[in-house]
This record gives C-alpha cells, sequence and structure tokens, in this order.
C-alpha cells in the first residue's frame, strides 16, 4: 500500500487559498505521501469521457489499496470533484478527503447545481474542521467517518524564536487583520479607539476607503515572507460580516479560518467571534480572547492586565512551535488512517494508564 495526497498547482494569491493547501501537501510529503499533481484549469469544453480520462492518467502510478488524499475543494469544478473520487472508489482506493472548505455553507448557489453532502460520504475517511463542522455535516446527512484536525497548520522555514515568539514588552496593544478585506467590510467604519492594521485581498474601493479612516492602515496585499516581517507584534482579528448570498459569518460557527493560523503560528495571540467553531480551543489554550461584539476590544486592548497578556503570549508561543512543525496536520493524517485501514480498533476507548 502507497499513501498519496493532491498537490494543487494553482498559482500564487495573496489570500489562504494556496498557502493551506501547499503546507498540507508538503506535510503529507514529510510523513510518507507521494504526491499527485493537478494542475487548475478551466474544462467547461471537455467532455465526461475526456475528464476521466484525464483523471485516470493523473492518478496512473495510484493501484488498489492505496490511500488517497484528497484536497478539496480543487477548485476545477464540481464534475471533476464528483469523477475524481468516484474513479477512486471504482478502482478501489481509499479516498480521505481533507475538507478545508464547504462551499454549499459559504455559497448559496453551490446547493442549486451539486450534492455535497453525498460527495463526502464517497469518502472513506473525512477530515473536518471540529465538532460544530461535523454535527452540521451529519445533521445533513453524511455517515462517512470523521476526523478532526483541531488547528490548520502554517509551516515556516525559518524557526526563529526570537522572530515568531513575542516578549511581553515586546507586545504593542493594537489589532492586526490579515487576509481577504472584502468580507470584513466593516473596516471602512472602524470607530474604535484601538488601531488597526490590515493587509490582503481587496478592491480599489474599499482600499481608498480604509486609507481614509485615520484608525485604519492599510498595508496592502503582500507575500507571506514581507506579510510576516510587516505586521505589528499585536493581537490579530478574525471577523467577518455576512454578504448578500455569502454568509461569510455564520460560516464561521463551523470553519478554521486560516489566518487564524497567521497569526498564533507567528506569536500573535487572537480575538475572535465566541460564536466560531475555534472559540472553546482558543479559551482553553489561552491562546486569546472571545467577544461577543467587536466593541469589547478597546477593553480588552486596554484593560487586560500584563501579567495575563503574558500568560497568553507564553501558550501561544508553544501551540505556534507545533502548527509551524505540521503537527496537527500529521495527527489528522494519522487517525484518518488508522480510520482506513483498522476501521473497528478500539483507540478511544482504550486506556494504559
Amino acid at each position: 500500500m502507497k499513501k498519496w495526497i493532491i498537490k494543487m498547482n494553482s498559482g500564487f494569491s495573496f489570500d489562504a487559498t494556496a498557502k493551506a493547501k501547499n503546507d498540507v501537501a508538503k506535510i503529507g510529503v514529510d510523513h510518507g505521501y507521494e504526491t499527485i499533481n493537478v494542475f487548475r484549469y478551466i474544462d467547461s469544453g471537455e467532455s465526461d469521457e475526456a475528464q476521466i480520462a484525464r483523471i485516470d492518467g493523473i492518478t496512473a502510478g495510484v493501484n488498489p489499496g492505496d490511500i488517497v488524499v484528497i484536497q478539496y475543494p480543487m477548485l476545477i469544478s464540481y464534475r471533476f470533484e464528483t469523477f475524481f473520487i468516484d474513479q477512486m472508489n471504482k478502482r478501489g482506493i481509499k479516498p480521505i478527503i481533507f475538507v478545508h472548505d464547504v462551499d454549499s455553507w459559504r455559497f448559496n448557489w453551490v446547493k442549486d447545481g451539486f450534492d455535497e453532502m453525498a460527495y463526502f460520504n464517497k469518502a472513506a475517511v473525512l477530515i473536518v474542521h471540529g465538532k460544530p463542522m461535523a454535527d452540521r455535516m451529519r445533521a445533513e446527512g453524511v455517515t462517512a467517518p470523521m476526523v478532526d484536525h483541531l488547528l490548520l497548520d502554517y509551516l515556516d522555514d525559518e524557526h526563529q524564536w526570537d522572530k515568531y515568539e513575542i516578549p511581553a514588552e515586546d507586545f504593542d496593544r493594537q489589532l492586526v487583520m490579515a487576509g481577504n478585506l472584502l468580507k470584513s467590510q466593516f473596516l471602512v467604519d472602524w470607530d474604535l479607539e484601538t488601531p488597526i492594521s490590515t493587509f490582503g485581498v481587496t478592491d480599489d474601493e474599499l482600499a481608498d476607503k480604509l486609507r481614509a479612516n485615520p484608525q485604519v492602515t492599510y498595508g496592502g496585499g503582500l507575500f507571506q515572507w514581507d506579510l510576516v516581517e510587516t505586521m505589528p507584534r499585536a493581537f490579530g482579528l478574525a471577523w467577518d460580516h455576512n454578504l448578500e448570498g455569502r454568509p461569510y459569518a455564520d460560516y464561521t460557527h463551523y470553519n478554521h479560518p486560516h489566518k487564524v493560523s497567521l497569526y498564533l503560528s507567528h506569536g500573535m495571540p487572537v480575538i475572535i467571534s465566541k460564536q466560531s467553531a475555534i472559540a472553546p480551543l482558543i479559551e482553553a489554550n489561552h491562546l486569546g480572547f472571545t467577544i461577543d461584539d467587536i466593541h469589547e476590544v478597546d477593553q480588552i486592548v486596554n484593560d487586560t492586565p500584563d501579567e495575563v497578556i503574558e500568560d497568553i503570549l507564553e501558550h501561544t508561543a508553544r501551540v505556534g512551535r507545533m502548527m509551524r512543525d505540521g503537527w496537527f496536520t500529521a495527527n489528522a493524517f494519522q487517525q484518518a488512517e488508522r480510520k482506513v485501514l483498522v476501521p473497528d480498533f478500539d483507540y478511544d476507548n482504550y486506556q494504559n494508564i
């Protein structure tokens, strides 16, 4: 038996699209997986027969009994997603779906042409973002076994503790927000006392509005290394708003935002919604603060005692080391492999100490 993982070749983006999937593929390779290179293309003119032949060609080295980790969505088309997993199952290959996003929960139009839950049921195992995501999937009919990967990792080749672990005396009591700023239109009207530095995807109109707000610093879209060097050593904010047809804020109740991984892996405690899926993990592990309303930020930033900040920074530094090494993804792979290879192995109820 061999283990394979999809590596998407989709070009550069300032948001998390490429970084998250590239990191998962690299962690897989570091733990014994071989890559299947898939290039994004426009498949609208391709016949079903031609697409199936393409998929069989891409996976020609994969044999019955092998494991293939599919990084979903591959962002080619839902037809491609369906044919790919169907071919794996027809050929006796065990597909594990690493769920980066559930599209039908993010974009209302998706469910009109694609039964995403039926697709998930074609997996031998699903790697999901946590219990809220798993519970909603089950409520919508998903019966495939699931594994929780706890946190998205964020790889970094420079393991410099003084660079990514923030001493309390160097911590800046302000906010940073990095990522797709089009999901965070509230920044235009930012009227809090706490200043915020923003980086990432936007358009000209939004960029101009951000620059017009004296409490907002817009740093543009930056490459990963430039972003890490430029971000203030401060609190990382993850806060989305719903837009028409795109319930971004609601979606945070189920997913783990990649920007949270960016912050934590670089020593920055986070401030997130108390309703978000990742909130219990943040609270339990002293990795930041959870809030009900964005206007609570000023009190947290200004009034949190120094000793509390120091404790949070120490916890964040330790978890950041694990994330920069890919620990959470590697652990999820091991749990998923166990469910594929020995599905009836009694692991959860076994006590050895």
